[in-house]
């Protein structure tokens, strides 16, 4: 699991390259930063996505194999399964893609570079449709799904390419005027679909009456749950740095000394760490039916090293299925933790704003994450 786990890892970051480098292009000159990102690497991203989506195929494959043989099981799989039918389209959209990215004025020709737009987005489309948010609804899930992997692309990609692939902080002022509103709208549509994405996720097969709070509270004693909660809590951390260099930082943009790279380099670091908890969900069992996962698979093990209730073993010892809601209780110890982590937010701002040290505020944003997880663990009954 950890291995198709990292691929996807890689296939996100593969998108989100490519995605913003082909913005980035689009956007004029005088609105932006100068730019190289390596075509190699353009080369790279387009040749990786085909290969990182066939992981999750040949897996599928090998868990179905039996005494059928690896070979016509993985063929039944990818011409019978949606996910072995994306993987089909995705290579050959890639292909093309990759004809599209070897054009010798490629950077220069806007209709080229609107081309390998259009078939990244397709690609994108295609790997979207065979998610499991897609797959077991009819429609929905789809758009959801879609919508919000669009719009993390987009703001991060931008994010990932003008901060490690600059030149120079030149056009540094009029590059955040339009991208400042862009990943506001992108953010707001991530926030929206990523709830209906987590709703269907989440859905508990065992209780159709529960509540959304319900079924996320009993997530967390499992691995997907402890993921969720986990890349919601860094989410956090994302969008304070976004704000300090899209808003608290602007009237730093006159100073010669002060350098926003490093700071947007910062940010794109906690995107990678979403990204990375993303892809271990998108591998890890969704919570649907609580008691017979954890009779089958056990509780996070990080869960378990910070609970020290009954509610593990109530599940595995009983006999026959049921409904065991997880329920919260705060009292002092958590209120303090996240008092805490609200005093490690304030630092975080104020090593930022005042000190300009990346170091503290890396690391007392750390903090915060780390008391806000703990607070929340703690309070689990």
């Amino acid at each position: 699991m950890l291995l198709v786990s990292l691929t996807e890892f890689i296939l996100y970051i593969c998108f989100s390259l490519l995605i913003g480098s082909l913005i980035l292009y689009i956007v004029p000159e005088d609105k932006r930063t100068t730019l190289n990102v390596p075509k190699k690497l353009l080369y790279l991203t387009a040749i990786l996505i085909p290969i990182t989506v066939f992981f999750p195929v040949f897996r599928t494959a090998s868990i179905l194999a039996g005494d059928m043989g690896l070979w016509s099981t993985l063929m039944n799989v990818i011409l019978t399964f949606e996910i072995g039918k994306a993987w089909l389209f995705i290579s050959f959209i890639s292909i093309i893609l990759i004809f599209v990215l070897r054009a010798r004025h490629l950077t220069e020709k806007l209709h080229l570079k609107m081309w390998a737009l259009v078939l990244t987005l397709l690609m994108l489309f295609g790997y979207t449709n065979s998610a499991h948010a897609a797959t077991i609804t009819e429609w929905q899930g789809f758009i959801v799904h879609t919508l919000h992997f669009m719009s993390i692309s987009i703001w991060i990609g931008i994010l990932f390419v003008i901060s490690w692939f600059s030149k120079d902080k030149h056009n540094w002022t009029p590059f955040l005027k339009w991208f400042t509103p862009v990943a506001i709208i992108c953010l707001a549509i991530a926030i929206i679909t990523g709830y209906f994405t987590m709703e269907i996720d989440i859905d508990s097969y065992d209780d159709v009456n529960a509540s959304v709070l319900q079924e996320y509270q009993n997530s967390l004693i499992v691995n997907y749950g402890q993921a969720l909660v986990l890349k919601h809590i860094f989410i956090i951390s994302l969008v304070i740095f976004a704000l300090i260099n899209g808003f608290l930082f602007r009237k730093q943009q006159n100073n010669a000394s002060f350098n926003p790279l490093k700071w947007a380099r910062l940010e794109s670091i906690y995107a990678l760490v979403v990204f990375g908890l993303t892809a271990f969900m998108g591998q890890s069992w969704p919570p649907h039916q609580i008691y017979s996962l954890v009779k089958t698979e056990g509780a996070s093990p990080l869960f378990n090293a910070l609970y020290d209730g009954d509610i593990v073993n109530t599940i595995q010892n009983a006999e026959q299925g049921g409904v065991f809601n997880v329920t919260m209780s705060f009292a002092l110890e958590n209120y303090l933790l996240f008092a805490l982590g609200l005093l490690f937010l304030l630092l975080t701002i104020y090593s930022a704003v005042r000190k300009k040290s990346v170091f503290a505020s890396t690391f007392s944003s750390l903090l915060m994450s780390i008391s806000i997880y703990v607070g929340i663990i703690l309070g689990v009954q």
